[in-house]
């Protein structure tokens, strides 16, 4: 009986130490298992990937594109929603009837329209001044012509006939590009002075012209205009230097008319330098 104990005794004590040597093991294994998996994830986040690897696009920021981060805040040029450039496209109309007479509505007083009488009324067409001489050769006042154009609105808001070829006792001149000449003109130096009559204005309002009291248009571009609007009023008396104007081939003048670039200004013994 008391071995029998005895042995009993020696098996339990043999089971416990059995059971605390696997706990051990266990835990050491997974202690190892999770280093193991940790240091993976670590070597795979930060060595390069290898050509070929396919990396997994990141997931999109929450609620949509953030602007500041590279991404598209709306259509690009060719995407839907994007408005096109304006078509180059104009319906052309022909009219026939007699010019009656060439005019010039601009301060450099440069042909550049003509009035058509119709049997329906008068039209006033525009046409570049390139086309000046050819035209005042092919159809004189009192000619019978054919022409062919496309209204549009100019600046001001008014509409406009604006010619692209016309034809008389069976010459027809059209609308091109003018060639460049070969020597290009050369700019001559002036000197005026006098007293300011009125200003000439831009369809936005900006002061590109002085007319003098000689009849001298001096022209300033408008941010130089805008910098002296205080000083240039009508009855200021101005001296300026400039370069003269010269008419280009194929326009023809109404009556000559002095137009200086001005490069500088003089007003109330002030000198200014235009650019």
């Amino acid at each position: 009986m008391h071995n029998s104990l005895k042995s009993h005794v020696l098996l339990a004590a043999f089971l416990l130490t059995g059971s605390a040597t696997y706990a051990q093991t266990s835990t050491s294994s997974a202690k190892s298992d999770k280093a193991t998996r940790k240091a993976a994830r670590t070597a795979a986040a930060t060595t390069p990937p290898t050509a070929g690897t396919q990396l997994a696009p990141p997931p999109p920021p929450a609620g949509g594109p953030q602007p500041g981060r590279g991404l598209s805040m709306g259509p690009g040029p060719g995407q839907p929603g994007k408005p096109g450039p304006k078509g180059g496209v104009q319906a052309l109309t022909t009219l026939t009837g007699t010019l009656t007479d060439y005019s010039a509505a601009n301060d450099d007083q440069v042909y550049d329209a003509f009035t058509l009488k119709t049997s329906t009324g008068t039209e006033t067409v525009r046409f570049p001044r390139h086309l000046g001489q050819p035209l005042m050769a092919a159809a004189k006042a009192g000619s019978a012509v054919s022409i062919s154009g496309f209204r549009d609105t100019n600046p001001e808001g008014q509409m406009a006939f604006h010619l692209v070829n016309l034809t008389a006792g069976g010459q027809t001149i059209s609308n091109q590009r003018p060639t460049p000449p070969t020597t290009p003109p050369t700019e001559q130096s002036a000197t005026v002075k006098g007293t300011v009559s009125s200003l000439r204005q831009d369809p936005k309002g900006r002061t590109q012209a002085l007319i003098l009291n000689d009849g001298t248009v001096l022209r300033l571009p408008p941010p130089a205009a805008e910098q002296l609007s205080e000083k240039l009023k009508v009855g200021t008396t101005v001296a300026a230097t400039g370069t003269l104007h010269t008419l280009r081939p194929g326009e023809v003048t109404a009556r000559p008319v002095r137009v200086v670039r001005a490069e500088t200004l003089t007003l109330d013994g002030v000198q200014f330098l235009v650019q």
